[in-house]
């Protein structure tokens, strides 16, 4: 009976961390509504939003919603809002674009190669492999636990573990080096946001360290409202439609849920229920987290 007790509340607390994340996940969509045209990293790293003001050049800041530990009924959510459009899209970035950010990252000529290469492989719909790359029949089908090339663009940049050349230590990152998995994306537009991309990214696009250290300066002063003329050929923009909010239920002060959701901001389509009526596309959703 003891054990069927524990049982039971473990499945309740479970269940009902669940719906905590999952409140979580829709406060965070709330912020996304505000329509707020421009985001930006503030002093901790947090994604904050800022709307033009009438009549002044600069654009006004916005509270954000309480999002550490906020208690809803039964336990507590937290969640994480971050922009997926600062990061590099792995389907649509030409292949010197994730060598420049690899190098940023620290690897060397050869295992940048693999990389680059196996990750073309992956995605294209033949079985040819690069010179440095991998497919199905020569590489994976060989591995210890085998498995097939995508042989079509990511769906997830988890991913890129599979790939030839990833490993954890590149993907997750390590005390002194982000990882990929902060760094690139598979579902967002064409343009990286001025405002929130972080340093390994703006260089990936293209720029110089001089540029980059002057951007990441300037938009802390004030944010980007338009992308300066120099930038205007780099891919920039200064606000996102896309977002990942990676959420947490609490219950009994014991984190028991995990939801890593991407949505996008797009125009109502008439006719349109749920959160696709108020201007949400919801790309991607899943358990668990890093």
């Amino acid at each position: 009976m003891r054990l069927e007790a524990s049982t039971s509340r473990s499945f309740k607390d479970s269940l009902l961390a669940q719906h905590l994340a999952d409140a979580a996940v829709q406060q965070a969509i709330r912020e996304i509504l505000s329509q707020a045209p421009i985001q930006v990293l503030d002093e901790t790293g947090a994604l904050i939003f800022y709307q033009a003001a009438t009549g002044s050049p600069l654009p006004v800041r916005l509270p954000p919603l309480p999002r550490v530990r906020v208690p809803s009924g039964p336990g507590e959510f937290s969640y994480r809002i971050s922009d997926e459009e600062s990061r590099v899209n792995l389907n649509t970035a030409p292949p010197e674009r994730v060598e420049r950010l690899l190098r940023t990252l620290g690897l060397d000529k050869q295992a940048r190669d693999i990389v680059v290469d196996s990750l073309q492989d992956w995605k294209d719909p033949d079985d040819l492999h690069r010179a440095n790359g991998a497919e199905s029949d020569d590489y994976y089908l060989k591995l210890p636990v085998p498995y097939r090339a995508r042989n079509a663009p990511l769906q997830d940049p988890a991913e890129l573990l599979q790939i030839r050349g990833v490993t954890p230590d590149l993907y997750w990152g390590t005390d002194d080096r982000p990882g990929l998995v902060d760094l690139v994306t598979v579902c967002s537009r064409d343009t990286v946001n001025l405002n929130t991309a972080p340093a390994p990214v703006l260089v990936a696009l293209g720029l110089s360290d001089a540029e980059t250290a002057d951007i990441l300066q300037a938009r802390i002063r004030t944010p980007y409202t338009v992308v300066p003329g120099r930038f205007a050929s780099r891919g920039l923009g200064v606000g996102s439609a896309t977002f990942r909010v990676e959420a947490e239920g609490w219950v009994g002060g014991v984190r028991r849920a995990r939801i890593m959701a991407i949505v996008q901001r797009r125009t109502p389509e008439p006719g349109s229920s749920g959160t696709a009526a108020l201007g949400i596309i919801t790309l991607s959703w899943r358990p668990g987290g890093r």
